[in-house]
Parts: C-alpha cells; structure tokens; sequence
C-alpha cells in the first residue's frame, strides 16, 4: 500500500509540475469539439491564431485595428465535459486530462485552473501536498491522506476534488467559495462558463450587482477563410455576457455551406437578458471555383437520419433513377402462411369478410373502410373442429389500430407497433367444437377504416372468420350472416409472409438501389381464395416482412424514394425505428427519406419493413456511396 501511495504521489506531482497548455488556436465545432471533428476536419494555419481584429472585424470596419474583448481584469472560460479542449478569453487552452461531469458542476484539471485564473497550484515535496493560495485562503490537498486543508482546517479530500491518472481534479463548484468566480453551465451549447474578475479592477470583489448591466459581446470564428463549394464552414461561437447573463443569438449569411463561388460576408448579433445587444461581429468568407459536393451530395453526405430531404422531380431522377440493383440472395420462408382480408376494402353490408384454416403457424393481415351509414364493429372469431381436443391459439405478435378516418395514420401505427415486436406472447384455449372472439375492436364509424396484423401459432387446426357485425352482437347472431363478394382487392391465403435478402454492399462505387412493391425485381407472392378457390396475388405485398441483411457495408447514406404516390411507413434499421417521413407524408419523386448511414467500420446492416396499408408502392432503397470528405 505505501508502494502505491508513494507512485500516486510521484505521479501527481509530475503532472503538477508541467506547464498549462494554452494555445492560441480556435474551436473546431458548434459545440463540445470532438475528436471525430478534429480528425475529419483538422485546424489550418489560417484558422490557427488568435479571435483579433484581423478575424472579426465590427460590421462596416473591416479593417479595424481592434476588436472589443474581455476586460483584462477579467477571464472568461469556456470548457465542456469529457473534453480536452478549453477556452480562455477567446484562445483555446490544451488540458492534459478532460474535464468530469458532476452533479450540476465539474471537476477541472487543478493546475490549469489556477493558473489560467493567476493562482497558481504547487506540489509541495516536503509534506507531499498540493497547494494553492487564493484570494480567501491557503488551499492544501492532500489526496493520500483524503483530507484537504483550508487555512489550517481539515475537511474530506472527496468533497473538494479527484484524482485522475495522477492529476487533480478540483471541484468547481468547492472552489468557487475561495476565488469568487461565477460557474455555469449552458445547456444549449453543452459547456461550462466560468466567469471572474479579478480584484484590484475597480471592485471590492466578484459581483456587486449594483453597477449597471454590461453589453454581451459577439464573438465567432470559422475553421478556415476559404472554401470550396459545398466544403461545410465550421463555425466557433465563444460569444458572452460580462455579466453571465443568457444570450440570445441572431445571424446574418451563416449558412453551412456555400454552392456559388465568390466572398460572403458572415455577421452575428447577440443580445442578454435584460435586452443589451452587442456589437455586431462580421467575418468575410471567400468560395472557390472548385466543387467539393454537389447542392444534392451535400444534403446526401450531411443531413441527419430521418430527416426528409425535399427536392425537384427532374434532380431526383438524374440521380437516383435508372441506377444499378445491388447484388442479392433472395429467400422466402414458407413455415408462415399470409391470410389476407382486404376485399371488399371497403363494405357496404355485414357479413364475413374472410375465412381460413389454421394449422400451426400464420399471420393474419385485416384492412377494411366502413362504407355503410351506421356503425358496425370488426372482430375475427376462431372456431375449433375438433369435438374432442382443446386447440391453444398463441399471439407472439400484433400490430393493430383503432378505427380511424385517416388511412395512412392507421397503416403507420400499426406496422409501427408489429416491428417494434416486444410483447410477451398471448394464449387463448378453445375447447372442443367451441366458438369464441379472438379480437373484438372498438366501435368501427361510417368512413373509418382499421387495419390489424397478428402472428399466430396454434397446437391443431383451427379456423379464423373476419367478421363486419352489429355494434355488440354476440356470437349467436354472427351465424345469420354471409359471405360477403370479392371486389378486387386484396384477399386470399399466401405462400409465405416474410422476405429475405442478404445484399452485397461491400465494393459499390456508383448509387445502386432495391425496389420493394414493383412486381418484377420483387416478386408479389402468390396463394389462393378460400371462398373462391381461384388463384390470388398480394399486389403490394402487403402483410409481407421484409429483412434486409446487409453484411459489411461500404461507408454510404441510405435513402427511401417513393415512386408510386402517396407513402408513410416505419423502417427497423438495427433495432431501431426509423419514421419515413418523421412527421406527415412523402409523395412519388417530391423528396427522399434518409433512413441510415454507415461509416464503413460495421460488420452489418440490418433494415426490417412491412408495406404499410394506405401507402402506394413501389419505393426504392438506395444505397448511396460517399467517399472520404
């Protein structure tokens, strides 16, 4: 143990002995800097240098000599949580360790702080301590002994800071009571602001809150003074309020890409709390002739997942229309028969919609309009054969939702629910030569429609009616009714309910694509009527679960383009939903949904989808390559 405790000491006092790392350089990103931005979009030598005048010149003085900065009585701090990456008054400062989270404060590299506060933090030889003298007191840590001492005082080492690979890390927050800074944290931008000012400046102290209010200032950089067109401008906001104040933020020309060549005067406002409003700080950025992305690739490259990217016909098909299908191994499962009941679609009369057998598994698929002037109610009913043997029905899936006049809200919700598949599977006993209700929906409105999917196992042979009855009829009365005429959609038992198809994303350099819903690269599964007993085909697939598997997929965008009409759906994308589109519905060749992108470091891709009853097929998925930008 005292093996250890002597190394922790050594450690310690190596780290403390080193010298603060400020550099005069400016944050790469919006935000927190992360290391995926530094790496992607490494500082130049022009953008390496210090916030002056010769880079944020006031509006209408471009070529002013200063620009207005933090008093130099005064320092103002911007760090942010698990980041090395700091700034102080406007110049990025380099910390040997990232700064921790806590519980509304953080723990901060000791001998940074304080030195870049001018009280500086020394590791003492004789009494193995760290110490540090503020304005308030003589500050002593002594991190193998767990106490920290306050002018001669002792208290528990926990409460004032931690130790972090041999560096001191000091509670914000715990320090703040013997310098007399004022620490926030900005939750819009995911940072800390420290705010402090130093004594001898005029005032008897940090804060006295009877001066008058101080103007915010303004204050941004980009990573760089010149772009290519479609090059993304990486902006710096280390704007800030003398008095710690909220500001608010109002920009002129910051777009985050350029697609004419030529200088773009880019200019911001900011204005506290209590209505001051700041300077207003202009930047001029020059574009080049040289193209970078395209207006289209851009959007492709860098917009969010689930976003839906808005576009001109004409542009839609120059770029993702007549492009190559990717290489594919298609299979069908057959252990899953679809029963289909969607014609008539929309009934005029009671009676049974649909009928058939069930022998072990199935999926059963309704989709229906009240046509009628009354209101009705949808129920499927299960009757066992068997005189003698109990049958089991097991649900091991359901989509379903309540009537509704808004069809594709009703196709959504419940292919929604059936992918996101986490229930715990349902039993229902039917006793010999019994009749029973296997789903009862809710009161079904002239004008609405309904739509249900469910995933069946039984132990013996069973037969499922889709049934229009009386608003709260029993099951006597459902025997009067009949079968209700074939009308042209939909209906019919089917070979198989789910499609799989393992795709070779590897080595594509060109836009490729999948169709779903086309009839010819993806088959319509074939079956039969039970009531008719002619052959059928499931226009649409509807009720079909597709499985897209895609093993080490190149670094690519995936995208969703409707081309048949009206379209809303759900996509499974590695667990997770997807909302094509996140809110409202596309149309065929208005835009296109960003449904994935991949980096290509996966070892898979994995997209699950059902057609959803009110939307029009075929769509496309296009697999879109994006190189190293």
């Amino acid at each position: 143990m005292k093996k250890a405790v002597k190394l922790c000491k050594t450690a310690l006092a190596a780290c403390l002995i080193g010298t603060a790392g400020l550099t005069a350089v400016v944050e790469p990103a919006f935000a927190a800097p992360s290391a995926e931005n530094a790496s992607a979009a490494p500082l130049t030598s022009t953008a390496d240098k210090q916030i002056t005048a010769a880079t944020m010149a006031p509006e209408n003085n471009t070529n002013a000599t200063s620009a207005p900065q933090a008093s130099k009585e005064t320092v103002y701090m911007l760090f942010y949580p698990g980041q090395t990456q700091a700034f102080v008054n406007g110049s990025r400062s380099t910390l040997d360790i990232p700064v921790e989270a806590a519980d509304k404060t953080a723990y901060v590299p000791a001998k940074w702080l304080g030195e870049a506060l001018g009280f500086p933090v020394k590791w003492n030889e004789s009494t193995n301590t760290v110490q540090m003298i503020t304005p308030k007191a003589f500050v002593e840590f002594d991190s193998a002994g767990g106490t920290v001492s306050i002018n001669g005082k002792s208290e528990p080492f926990s409460g004032a800071g931690v130790i972090r690979d041999g560096r001191l890390l000091v509670r914000l927050d715990w320090l703040s009571a013997y310098i007399g800074y004022k620490a926030t944290y900005n939750a819009e931008m995911k940072r800390y602001e420290l705010l402090y000012v130093k004594a001898g400046s005029g005032q008897s102290g940090f804060y006295n809150d009877t001066l008058p209010n101080a103007r915010p200032v303004a204050l941004f950089d980009t990573n760089k003074d010149t772009y290519r067109i479609g090059e993304p401008v990486r902006y710096t906001d280390v704007s800030y309020d003398p008095d710690m104040d909220p500001i608010s933020r109002e920009w002129s020309n910051r777009l985050d890409a350029f697609f004419e060549p030529g200088a773009y005067a880019i200019s911001l406002t900011v204005t506290d709390s209590k209505g001051n409003e700041s300077e207003t700080y202009k930047k001029v950025v020059t574009i080049t002739n040289e193209i970078y992305l395209s207006p289209f690739d851009y959007k492709v490259y860098n917009e969010p997942v689930g976003t839906f990217v808005k576009d001109e016909e004409a542009t839609l098909r120059k770029y993702l229309r007549d492009i190559p299908q990717l290489p594919n191994v298609v299979k069908h499962p057959a252990d899953r028969p679809l029963i289909v009941s969607d014609s008539p679609e929309t009934f005029y009369k009671k009676g049974f919609l649909y009928q058939e057998s069930v022998n072990g598994k199935a999926r059963l698929y309704a989709d229906h309009v009240n046509g009628m002037n009354e209101k009705v109610q949808f129920a499927i009913i299960v009757r066992n054969p068997d005189p003698e043997k109990t049958v089991v029905v097991k649900t091991t899936n359901q989509g379903e939702v309540y009537p509704s006049i808004y069809a594709n809200l009703i196709g959504n919700e419940a292919s929604l629910e059936f992918l996101q598949g986490e229930r715990k599977p349902e039993s229902l006993a039917v006793g010999p030569g019994q009749t029973v209700f296997y789903k009862k929906m809710p009161d079904f409105y002239p004008g609405q429609g309904m739509n249900v999917i469910y995933d069946v196992e039984t132990d013996g042979e069973v037969y499922f009616s889709f049934v229009a009855m009386d608003a709260g009829a029993d099951l006597s009365s459902v025997g009067n009714l009949s079968q209700l005429e074939y009308t042209g959609n939909v209906r019919g038992t089917f070979d198989w309910s789910e499609v799989q198809w393992t795709v070779d994303a590897r080595g594509f350099d060109k836009p490729s694509s999948l169709t779903i819903g086309d009839g010819t690269s993806d088959l319509f599964v074939t079956g039969a009527d039970f009531y008719t007993k002619k052959e059928s085909l499931n226009l649409g697939n509807y009720g079909v679960v597709y499985k897209i598997h895609i093993p080490e997929p190149r670094k690519m965008s995936v995208l969703l383009l409707p081309r048949g009409g009206v379209f809303k759906s759900p996509f499974k994308v590695n667990g997770k939903i997807v909302q094509v589109p996140a809110s409202g519905v596309m149309m065929d060749y208005q835009g296109y949904t960003i449904i994935a992108r991949t980096t290509g470091t996966e070892k898979s891709l994995d997209l699950e989808f059902t057609p959803a009853a009110g939307s029009a097929f075929p769509v496309d998925v296009i697999f879109y390559p994006l190189d190293a930008k």
